[in-house]
């Protein structure tokens, strides 16, 4: 083979050797979209609604038929479930027997008694967490639960009914347990509870902690942190004298509004 073709072969060959010696180099990732600094801290907040508000209160009217729901505002189930409390308790036990014959019968008679009593104290009554909630904020947690088709009822008003059907004629009572009458009444009045408490907050923001519970068998239906604050852009902004100038800045959310993002948010987890 003549030289000029043995150089040829090399130089073709050689690059298809070169290349099989080492491994392709990885792919370089694509570069990420920096985040403005309001997507940053909304993104290190507690997880917010997903879904649309038509189709979380329809999927909630579907799968829940007129719930009755009894709102815990700014509280949660007290551990006591008794107003009573006892500091010791003593108890009596007797046993006797007797046999014999009677009319040529044999006869055996045993029994036995016991008795206790135990001596109670009424604690004082619970403190409450904290102020109840505003009342624009009730409002708007009650009139979305009413858009998808529940009932909230008024713990108020179901002890007070609860009560008032005990109250039969039939014996006399004194000063009623508070503690079990409350858990009575929504046993009774309601199909589950919502404990609607104060969060931690976020970047100076407040957060509010929702728990669900069933009455009927104590599941736990939901439980979950948000800001209450909706998750579509807000289009409303003011301008605000400052030292700097006039700044454009979102007019705040208001507190019925928040209430109706607590009760959007609860019914969307309630559906999963």
């Amino acid at each position: 083979m003549k030289a000029s073709s043995l150089l040829a072969l090399a130089l073709i060959s050689g690059p298809a050797l070169a290349a099989s010696d080492h491994e392709a180099a990885p792919m370089m990732a694509p570069a990420q979209a920096p985040l403005t600094e309001d997507a940053y801290r909304e993104g290190q907040g507690p997880e917010g609604r997903q879904g649309q508000p038509e189709a979380i209160l329809a999927a909630f009217r579907q799968r829940f038929q007129a719930p009755r729901i009894a709102v815990l505002w700014n509280r949660a189930l007290p551990d006591r479930v008794s107003d009573w409390y006892g500091r010791y308790r003593a108890s009596v036990g007797q046993s006797a027997s007797l046999s014999g014959q009677t009319n040529g019968e044999t006869v055996d008679l045993r029994g036995k008694a016991s008795a206790g009593a135990q001596a109670e104290t009424r604690g004082p009554r619970p403190a409450e967490a904290g102020p109840g909630a505003a009342f624009e904020l009730q409002d708007g947690v009650i009139s979305a639960f009413q858009d998808g088709g529940a009932r909230v009822v008024d713990q108020s008003l179901a002890r007070r009914l609860t009560d008032n059907a005990l109250e039969d004629g039939t014996f006399s009572r004194l000063s009623p347990d508070r503690a079990r009458l409350g858990m009575r009444a929504l046993a009774e009045h309601a199909d589950y509870v919502l404990e609607l408490t104060a969060g931690p907050r976020f970047e100076e923001q407040p957060s509010y902690r929702v728990r669900v519970l069933a009455t009927d068998d104590a599941r736990v239906l939901a439980t979950f942190v948000t800001s209450g604050r909706p998750p579509e852009e807000r289009r409303d902004y003011q301008w605000v004298a400052t030292a700097n100038g006039y700044q454009k800045r979102d007019k705040p959310v208001s507190l019925h509004e928040v209430g109706r993002e607590l009760a959007l948010r609860t019914m969307e987890k309630m559906n999963n």
